[in-house]
């Protein structure tokens, strides 16, 4: 045991120097075409390696001309596990380390590739990725649930990019009935940030300066900005259905009470409309209750709302207060656009094949989400002027993303085969907003999802099949709640409006009760009255099982359309993406830098003091280490100790020990209590940490 403490553990993991393998199978693949317009369909393995090889001919070319000469070709215990982590988000389990270590056909790297870009592992690595994209949050009323299932199914289904972004730019109507309104509701109220956010994502530029002002450090103009904003101009947070619904049960009671029908049917115009009126507002204000959230989940078009601009535009181009034409920042001019139009001309713009800039940004973006940086750096920051690192592969890119379709799992498969994700990765950091030359994909760690994921691994083994079903099960209840309720008697909406108003009741009697005991214990703890403190906590607890029981109870359709949106929880043994998103503060995932999703692509993996200390006391990390997880059972039943050290290195590093790490580790291997010491250490490792 002294050996091993002083020892410096994760310089001894990283001994060993790369293997020069012969060259792939993608090398000798034929080329596409010169336009990169690869297929129109979903691609054949022919295509995708002729396609990888001309990205990796053309950056050649350029590192040539430059005199760079790219790195080495990685062993294959290196890519078996970058490949994993890459492409499915989470390492290998042992037994899927050895096969691939222990597979002598030359096309095994192809092979690999081409099972995970088509496995459910996939379908979980791309969603964290564009529900960081998006800001996308789970329980946001009940829109963001249909949001997430809808994009959740949507990517697993390979619709292709620009349509998913085409169905979010034009929604509107119910979330029941049209989830992608999600998109607009994420930002209900917010309009001008939602077209910063909408131009940085999709088109690559930071626009949200001139919403207050002529941008200091680009063209862009305030008027230009609010010209933008008038497409969306028009949206309305309300429900025409809700609407709807009122005014059948006003002319219930209507019908139902004569003595109202004296001033209805009254010959002054001003009577009958003010009766009217009364009626709307009184049976509104009781149907508020059930309609609550119902109202909230909906947009429409508001043909006579126009967008204007504010009260204090200093400008000479407009008046304070005046309205707004939309107009396109460049290319394709709008004029005249009907205003039911206005959100499906603009969608149409920012996903149409003339927009200069909205294919060459998701592919830039995948590129760097693949590579570790973008050909193009800032991926969001683009203007004219900008080249990128290497010219003609970024033009090769874009065109190869139309080429396919705009699937997003066939160009990153395209990517995944190319020589440059097989080479060592760079021994220099790219420094963020400038070019960088690739010999070599970018080291980089495990993002926050991934190392959720890889402790799971460890746990449970393979678990990319297990899927949140609760997610869709509740989304699907509240489309069919939502159809019942629209289908309702105005007998029945009354029943249930006088139900709603009762829950509501009883829900802030809860609250009134939980307040009030809560201030009593901070009383009881100030005062240093522990046993006090614990009996009220006692009866908190009581309260709130009380409560939640009483939801659970809950019938009738007022309860199922006001019902708390939170998602279903994910079991423990689920990956990241199956969890509600984003993951609560204070959770593993959200201290290794996992997204709040207030923002676009807000996950960092920065390093922190918190983090260490996760990594060694942590739940997630401790629930790894336990004696029966998947990996510790193994050990345990192993009693060979060459064995033992093989397998541990199999589970963290996808990787057989060396000749140097066999004489360094092996005496720990004999000793079962040193084993997980060891394990302990490879855990907190830089090589486990580190994608190479």
């Amino acid at each position: 045991m002294n050996r091993f403490m002083k020892c410096t553990l994760p310089a001894i993991l990283l001994l060993g120097s790369p293997i020069l393998l012969a060259e792939p199978a993608v090398r000798t693949a034929p080329k596409a075409n010169p336009e990169g317009r690869v297929a129109t369909k979903a691609l054949g393995l022919r295509e995708v390696l002729g396609a990888a090889a001309t990205i990796d001919r053309l950056l050649e070319k350029d590192l040539a001309r430059r005199g760079i000469k790219p790195l080495s070709i990685v062993p294959d215990d290196i890519f078996v596990r970058r490949s994993y982590l890459n492409i499915v988000g989470r390492i290998p389990t042992p037994q899927e380390a050895a096969r691939f270590l222990d597979d002598t056909k030359p096309d095994k790297r192809t092979r690999l590739v081409e099972h995970l870009v088509s496995s459910p592992g996939y379908d979980s690595s791309i969603f964290n990725y564009f529900a960081d994209l998006l800001r996308l949050q789970t329980g946001e009323e009940q829109y963001g649930l249909g949001w997430h299932v809808w994009l959740r199914k949507s990517l697993a289904a390979d619709k292709p990019w620009n349509k998913i972004v085409h169905e979010m730019l034009s929604a509107e109507g119910h979330a029941a009935k049209n989830p992608a309104v999600g998109y607009y509701l994420r930002d209900r109220g917010m309009l001008l940030d939602n077209v910063s956010n909408t131009v940085q994502v999709f088109l690559g530029h930071q626009i949200g300066c001139a919403q207050c002002h002529d941008h200091p450090f680009d063209s862009w103009t305030q008027m230009e900005y609010y010209e933008m904003a008038a497409f969306s101009g028009g949206i309305a947070y309300r429900s025409d259905e809700a609407r709807q619904l009122v005014g059948k049960v006003a002319e219930h009671t209507k019908k139902n009470h004569p003595g109202m029908n004296r001033a209805f049917k009254s010959k002054n115009k001003s009577t009958r409309a003010k009766a009217k009126g009364n009626l709307m507002r009184r049976i509104t204000g009781e149907m508020r209750y059930l309609l609550r959230y119902f109202n909230r989940n909906e947009i429409v078009e508001a043909h006579g709302q126009d967008l204007k601009l504010p009260d204090d535009y200093q400008y000479e181009d407009g008046e304070p207060g005046a309205p707004v034409k939309p107009a396109t920042l460049f290319g394709a001019q709008a004029s005249d656009v009907n205003p039911e139009d206005r959100r499906k001309f603009f969608a149409d713009w920012v996903t149409g094949e003339d927009n200069p800039y909205f294919a060459k940004v998701i592919a830039n973006r995948l590129w760097r989400r693949t590579f570790g940086h973008g050909l193009v750096d800032p991926v969001d920051d683009w203007n004219d002027e900008l080249k990128g690192s290497h010219p003609e592969v970024l033009s090769y890119i874009e065109k190869v993303m139309k080429g396919v379709g705009y699937r997003t799992r066939d160009f990153e498969r395209i990517l995944y085969h190319t020589r440059l994700f097989q080479r060592q990765v760079s021994p220099v950091e790219a420094t963020p907003g400038t070019d960088y030359h690739f010999v070599g994909p970018q080291l980089r760690r495990m993002s926050a999802e991934e190392l959720y994921d890889s402790f799971t691994v460890l746990s449970f083994g393979n678990t990319d099949d297990k899927i949140n079903t609760g997610l869709e099960y509740k989304w699907k209840t509240y489309q069919s709640d939502v159809d019942a309720l629209l289908n309702l008697s105005a007998s029945k909406l009354i029943d249930s409006s006088r139900e709603a108003k009762e829950m509501d009741d009883q829900r802030r009697d809860y609250q009134r009760q939980n307040r009030e005991i809560q201030i009593a214990i901070n009383k009881a703890k100030a005062a240093g009255n522990s046993r006090e403190e614990q009996r009220l906590k006692r009866r908190q607890r009581q309260l709130r099982e009380d409560g939640r029981k009483t939801q659970e109870g809950m019938v009738g359709m007022s309860a199922v359309i006001n019902r708390s949106s939170r998602g279903s929880r994910a079991e423990i043994n689920m990956r990241a993406s199956e969890h509600p998103s984003p993951f609560r503060a204070g959770t593993m995932v959200r201290q290794f830098g996992g997204s709040d999703r207030n923002s676009p692509e807000a996950a960092h993996t920065d390093a922190t003091i918190p983090q260490a200390l996760t990594l060694l006391n942590g739940q997630v990390a401790a629930s790894a280490e336990n004696r029966r997880s998947k990996v510790f059972e193994a050990l345990a039943e192993i009693t060979n100790p060459e064995q033992r050290l093989e397998y541990l290195f199999l589970a963290f590093y996808s990787s057989r020990p060396s000749a140097a790490e066999k004489r360094e580790l092996l005496p720990l291997a004999e000793n079962r209590e040193d084993i997980f010491t060891l394990a302990r250490a490879m855990l907190t490792s830089k090589r486990y940490l580190f994608v190479q």
